[in-house]
């Protein structure tokens, strides 16, 4: 792909000051409204703005063009370079430049990794409060969350996140762990569907407090019944119905939840295989009994008898069938005897 910039794209860079548009911008992203997430959205060309206009505004809402972030950026870099050369640069001017690199470049691990060292130094100096702490995971959290297709499953980001949660813990500061999942994982999963990166950080949150595990399991169940193709998430509601501490609570919510999703399933006509992974996989542990077996085989032909054999739906109805039959475990019953 060619890295040339046809000329009316060049004319409009040349037109704007670009430490404007900087100044601008890294404002949006440093001051940051209380207790409430940034939704940045990025305009293409055919949203022109005037020309002293660099972004648009209405509450927590936020608008950029992608031209006047790519002028940002360009001073953002040069900043960040300068810095290297040993030219003092204020805690509050790193984090500005860091801010707008990241929102261009989501992967760019210097960026990440220069924050990190601001939190490390003033962790050594004794400096470290949690009001820090809680502006930079809102701000990480506004990129996690917002309408950026990159942005929502970046590695980069969600290490970053996790690295600053391990900060919190260490400070003893306290973290809400049901609103993160609820506020920040699932709603990156809507953003980008399939968005393991984000699921795996919701397993790490799960393994910090294993006692929610019974509350959230409602949540997580609807947000996999509301975005049913979304593999991903039935994934996590497996492990979190598995990491339910005590036997009894354990076999209930499996029992609940498999009947509830076998119903609607059949209700629906579900065919799709992210739907019939979950419900094998989780048909086939030692938490089920022979009569729920009995209504996933029941729930499994009845669907296949009314799917056309050359589809695809038809050979994942009796690809989870086969594996299932093939895979289940013997119940806790039937091993006590």
């Amino acid at each position: 792909m060619s890295r040339s910039l046809d000329k009316d794209l060049l004319a409009h860079l040349k037109a704007d000051d670009p430490n404007k548009v900087y100044k601008d911008i890294s404002t949006v992203l440093t001051d940051l409204p209380d207790k409430e997430l940034l939704e940045i959205e990025f305009l293409g060309k055919s949203h022109t703005l005037e020309q002293s206009v660099n972004y648009l505004r209405d509450g927590p809402a936020v608008a950029i063009p992608k031209l006047r972030l790519v002028q940002a950026f360009f001073v953002a870099r040069q900043k960040l370079q300068a810095y290297d050369g040993s030219n003092p640069m204020s805690r509050s001017d790193v984090l500005a430049a860091t801010a707008v690199i990241l929102l261009m470049d989501p992967e760019h691990l210097k960026a990440a990794n220069m924050r990190k060292r601001l939190f490390a130094a003033a962790v050594k100096a004794g400096k470290l409060d949690e009001s820090k702490l809680r502006r930079e995971k809102q701000f990480v959290d506004s990129l996690l969350t917002s309408r950026l297709y990159r942005h929502t499953k970046s590695p980069t980001l969600w290490s970053h996140r996790r690295w600053l949660l391990r900060l919190f813990m260490a400070h003893d500061v306290p973290i809400d762990i049901q609103s993160d999942i609820k506020n920040v994982i699932m709603v990156a999963g809507i953003r980008h569907p399939r968005n393991y990166t984000a699921w795996h950080h919701a397993r790490f949150l799960l393994d910090q407090c294993p006692r929610l595990v019974k509350t959230m399991v409602v949540d997580i169940k609807e947000f996999c019944l509301k975005n049913y193709t979304d593999i991903s998430g039935w994934s996590f509601l497996t492990y979190a119905i598995t990491s339910i501490k005590e036997e009894e609570n354990r076999r209930k919510n499996c029992s609940q939840i498999l009947a509830e999703v076998l119903g609607i399933t059949e209700s629906f006509r579900w065919t799709n295989e992210s739907v019939w992974v979950f419900l094998r996989n989780l048909t086939a542990t030692e938490l089920v009994g022979d009569q729920q077996f009995e209504l996933f085989l029941t729930v499994n032909k009845k669907l296949a008898s009314i799917t056309p054999k050359d589809s695809d739906q038809w050979g994942t109805l009796d690809s989870a069938r086969r594996w299932c039959e093939s895979h289940r475990l013997p119940t806790v019953s039937i091993i006590a005897e």
